[in-house]
Formats: structure tokens, sequence, C-alpha cells
């Protein structure tokens, strides 16, 4: 284990856990991939689990340094992978809710490798890459089911991406809510009055808006009944028309039900 990796373990409260705990933790995960395979067992996973850990503030992972040998699925709370640039600016390009595998892309290449942030109070599974991969290629059903939950999260962050390039402000911030409530969805969020998982700041790097500009386009939807608040709970009314307007999909087959 580097430094790095010893700096981020000590940022969690952990335990290694009974199977039984292992399999309550990894239940979050089992509930996305059954969207995509009734017959998805989830528990030849156990034996990669090396702990699970509650992050005591926000954490970040760096993807040269911590995910080397270790894959981190949130087991709850909420978690978004980001990249740097040289000059300091921070581009947010993933969001992830409970059950998601925050790393994958370090386990099957050819995709671009971020770095994630951890919100405070997370509940993290610590996984053995190498383990993962074993027990990925030994079992074809669970296999498929990861690929084709990656799949759909590639395609809903391309819709995304396009808008962003395409839309003006108030339709990028509705697009980028309709994900937000989109992956609480998939993470077992039932409730239409949902918490803001993400900071002023941290919506504008996912946007590529100011904090400022964030909050003055926020009331604006509020405005035009697109977001209610309750609190510091929101609801989205987005109707077919508006959904239609933003050309917006549904790649994950629980938000099409929801």
């Amino acid at each position: 284990m580097n430094v790095s990796q010893n700096a981020f373990i000590g940022h969690v409260r952990d335990f290694r856990g009974t199977d039984a705990e292992i399999g309550a933790a990894v239940e979050a995960l089992a509930r996305r991939l059954a969207l995509f395979g009734d017959d998805v067992d989830a528990s030849p996973l156990y034996p990669a689990v090396e702990r699970i850990g509650t992050i005591q503030r926000d954490q970040p992972i760096w993807a040269e340094r911590n995910h080397s040998n270790r894959i981190f699925v949130l087991d709850s709370g909420f978690a978004f992978a980001f990249s740097l640039y040289p000059d300091g600016r921070r581009h947010i390009g993933d969001i992830f809710a409970p059950g998601s595998v925050c790393n994958w892309s370090s386990v099957w290449g050819g995709m671009l490798i971020e770095n994630v942030i951890f919100k405070a109070r997370s509940k993290v599974i610590v996984l053995d890459r190498d383990r993962l991969i074993e027990v990925v290629a030994d079992h074809r059903s669970l296999r498929e089911a990861i690929q084709m939950h990656e799949n759909a999260r590639c395609h809903r962050r391309q819709q995304r991406c396009r808008g962003l390039i395409a839309l003006p402000a108030a339709e990028r911030l509705a697009l980028t809510l309709l994900d937000i409530r989109d992956e609480l969805r998939v993470g077992g969020e039932g409730d239409e009055w949902i918490g803001l998982p993400l900071t002023l700041r941290e919506l504008g790097d996912l946007t590529g808006l100011t904090d400022v500009h964030v909050s003055r386009t926020l009331k604006k939807l509020q405005e035009t009944g697109f977001i209610e608040k309750r609190g510091k709970r929101f609801r989205l009314n987005a109707d077919p028309q508006m959904q239609e307007a933003l050309d917006y999909q549904h790649f994950f087959s629980v938000s099409e039900s929801a």
C-alpha cells in the first residue's frame, strides 16, 4: 500500500465484516445489476471484498495513485468522478449513487480513468482489483450485467455531454438535474422529493457554469415550475413535453417506470 492509499484509508472507519455483513453491503450493487439480468448473483464477489468503510469527510481517490489495485463500490451516500485541468479548474464527468462501481474503467480499460470524490458519510466497499477480475471472468451473467450497466451509464453521460455543448444554461441544468434524479432512482431512492447531493460549485463543475450562474438558473427553473423546493429537498416536474424538448432518454429501465 503506497502513501496515498494510506492517506485515503486514514479517512475511512472500516471493518472486514462477516459474510452476512458483506452480503448486505453488496446488495446495493446487486439491485442495480438486477436491472440487466434476473439471474445475477453477486455473492461470488464476497471473497474480493477487502473492507467496508464509512468516509468521514469529502475524500478523493486519485486515479494514478489509488486505482492501481483497488475497486470502489458505493454502498450508501454519493460520489462523483472528476478531472483537473493544468490551471486548476475541475470538470465533473459522472455521478454515482449507491450500487455504483466508481472506478470500473480501471478494470475494463479503453475508457477515461478519472479521479473520484466520495461525499462525507458515504459508505464504501473496497475490493481487490485482481480478485474482482478473476470473479468477473468466471461468472458470465455477472460480467454481462456489469457490462450492460456500464454501457447504460456511458450512454447517459454521452447524452448529457451533448446537451452541455448544444443547450443554453437553463436546459443544461435541467438535463443535469434529470440525470441526478435518474442516478438516485437507480440507486434505490424512490421518493420523488430528493435531497440535492451536490453543492452549487459541484453543479457548476458538472455543467460548466459558475456557482453564481447555477444559483440564478435554479431560481429561474423554480419560477418556471420545473423545480419545486421543500426545505433542502426538491422535486422535478419534468413533463413528457419537457423531456422531449431536451431529447432526454432513459437508459436504466427503473427510470422508465419510476
